[in-house]
């Protein structure tokens, strides 16, 4: 039997999908399949909310989890091949409209839809294809391009201007430049190169002063690679948020990064990017950060947070502990 929390859920996602708000859809519906997920309806509204969204292969998986539950479902057969077709799984989507023929051979909007997938196939095959023409290249080399013949002659000669000495030609050794012996001596050598000292007190007699930096003490202390100081202004980009969500090590901090962002701006912000590892650590700060005087702000993020596009599909990637954690949390916010 059904549970009433699944009824409420699917309700309220049938009164958003008559709406057109149908990213909300996705989240009522999902809340019921969390709720039951052997109820093969739950899955056939969220499939029909993807198809208005273009969301081909989530509508397909919705549709393929309804016939393993009841596998003479003709509307899912019916679904799933209008989600296969625009992946260009052609064969497939055939499949499922003759299926779908064979269990409800009256079926109009069956009818039509494979008709226009036959038109479309018979029009792909009609069309002719453009041949490649092919011209033959030949390669012509002229006379006047063709490098003359090389002679046995040596093209350089080796040509000397003066007379070779043995003395002239043995190698010399270069000699390591002397080491200056006092400070005097080092001045100049500096000075012949162009070396100019940047710091210190050197002295004649040899009593030279070597000036060093002190460390403080502020530089000297370890810095932890998280700061728990949540920024003033709110993240603008998904990119954003996750830096400054990870520089956080509390789920107090993270709250209040959180509490600094409008529910309502959550859908936009998140878009379809939304990872399971972040949603993950977003759920766990909710329930820590929990209770009375927080009930109702959480309520809100967690309503927003499920707006979020493919909320669904990030829940299947959820573990049944998680699951578990998302819906002890809605009916905690909802009892405060």
């Amino acid at each position: 039997m059904v549970s009433e929390s699944a009824k409420l859920a699917k309700e309220k996602g049938n009164e958003a999908f008559k709406a057109g708000d149908y990213p909300t859809a996705i989240g009522h519906y999902t809340t019921a399949i969390l709720a039951d997920g052997n109820d093969p309806t739950f899955y056939l509204n969220r499939a029909a909310a993807y198809l208005k969204l273009g969301k081909n292969e989530d509508a397909e998986r919705d549709c393929t989890k309804v016939l393993s539950l009841n596998p003479s479902n003709v509307k899912a057969l019916f679904r799933r091949g209008q989600a296969r077709r625009p992946l260009g799984n052609i064969d497939g989507a055939r499949q499922d409209f003759n299926d779908a023929l064979r269990l409800e051979p009256s079926n109009v909007p069956v009818k039509n839809e494979l008709a226009d997938l036959e038109k479309a196939l018979r029009e792909m095959k009609a069309k002719p294809v453009a041949r490649r023409r092919r011209v033959p290249i030949e390669i012509v080399e002229p006379e006047a391009d063709k490098p003359p013949a090389m002679k046995d002659e040596p093209l350089l000669q080796p040509v000397s201007s003066r007379h070779l000495t043995p003395e002239t030609t043995q190698e010399t050794k270069e000699q390591p430049p002397r080491k200056p012996q006092t400070f005097t001596d080092a001045k100049q050598a500096r000075e012949s190169k162009g070396v100019r000292v940047s710091g210190g007190i050197f002295r004649p007699s040899g009593n030279h002063t070597i000036i060093t930096r002190r460390t403080s003490e502020a530089s000297r202390e370890p810095t932890s690679g998280k700061a728990d100081i949540a920024p003033v202004r709110p993240p603008m980009t998904l990119f954003d948020f996750t830096k400054s969500w990870n520089s956080l090590e509390t789920d107090e901090a993270r709250w209040k990064l959180m509490c600094i962002i409008p529910p309502s701006s959550l859908p936009a912000l998140f878009q379809a990017s939304l990872e399971p590892d972040l949603l993950k650590s977003i759920l766990h700060t909710f329930q820590a950060v929990c209770s009375p005087l927080t009930g109702s702000a959480v309520r809100d993020y967690l309503t927003a947070l499920m707006r979020v596009q493919r909320f669904g599909t990030l829940m299947l990637f959820m573990d049944k502990r998680e699951q578990q954690c998302l819906e002890s949390l809605r009916q905690e916010v909802e009892s405060l």
